[in-house]
């Protein structure tokens, strides 16, 4: 199984929506694939259906090493498996303040936990899984990113995406993680947008995604709709540009050598 941490270095940069798309886009090209909340927010199974935060999840594992926390992954029709964050309390607010620094403060002290915990889970070679991240820099965000193979940094058409953007990629060369970067949200009719993609190329060169993501209106309201977009618009050009960079990671999951896979965390 090869794990792949999708994160960027601002809020809204439309991390949760490519996982959730990409996994079911995976799945459709017979890579058994796992959908991961590394985020506090609860938001990523929004996008499988669910309307309330999860109370289970991964940080069940944290709260209670003894509870068997794979009992709250989900499956949707497609075959996605999805394994939430969860640490929501019966009126569906989040963890209070206390368990809240004593989540983070356990995350520190181990950060090779989410890695040692997608061990052991049972997908084949050609299986993945794909982490959602709160922002970068965060401990959850840190988390996947040690447990990547495969770092997809996803970069909305931003001054301070631009900003923020060198840090970030210190941090992974410096962790010797392989990674591509994608931009989302594009609108090629911006000028910013335009100006943006062209510092992006000269700075990133080949580290940046062929495949850009187009803005598309109809992205929020599938979710609304409680719908997947590409299956809802799958001639529009946002649906398009993802079955692209599907196609891609699918490539590069069957060709990653083996000794990436069996080397977890370390150089790629």
């Amino acid at each position: 199984m090869k794990t792949i941490a999708i994160v960027s270095s601002v809020g809204g940069a439309g991390r949760t929506m490519l996982t959730a798309s990409l996994a079911g886009l995976l799945m459709a090209r017979k890579h058994p694939a796992l959908a991961v909340e590394c985020d506090p927010r609860n938001v990523l199974t929004f996008y499988c259906g669910w309307r309330t935060p999860a109370r289970q999840g991964l940080v069940s594992h944290i709260l209670g090493p003894a509870d068997d926390w794979s009992d709250a992954a989900l499956q949707t029709d497609d075959g996605v498996l999805w394994l939430p964050w969860g640490g929501a309390r019966d009126d569906g607010r989040g963890p209070e303040g206390e368990t809240s620094v004593a989540v983070a403060a356990a995350l520190y002290r181990q950060p090779a936990w989410l890695r040692d915990l997608l061990t052991r889970i049972d997908l084949p070679g050609h299986g993945v899984a794909l982490v959602d991240t709160p922002a970068w820099p965060s401990v959850h965000a840190t988390q996947a990113m040690a447990a990547a193979d495969l770092v997809l940094v996803v970069l909305p058409p931003t001054p301070l995406a631009c900003a923020t953007l060198p840090r970030l990629r210190s941090e992974l060369k410096a962790l010797g993680k392989q990674a591509v970067y994608v931009a989302n949200a594009v609108s090629p009719a911006s000028r910013l947008h335009t100006d943006i993609l062209a510092l992006l190329r000269d700075t990133l060169g080949a580290e940046l995604s062929a495949y850009r993501v187009h803005a598309d209106a109809g992205i929020p309201e599938s979710l609304a709709r409680n719908e997947s977009f590409v299956q809802s618009s799958p001639h529009s050009q946002a649906a398009h540009d993802m079955q692209g960079l599907a196609t891609w990671l699918s490539n590069w999951i069957r060709t990653a050598s083996p000794s990436l896979a069996s080397a977890r965390g370390g150089n790629a």
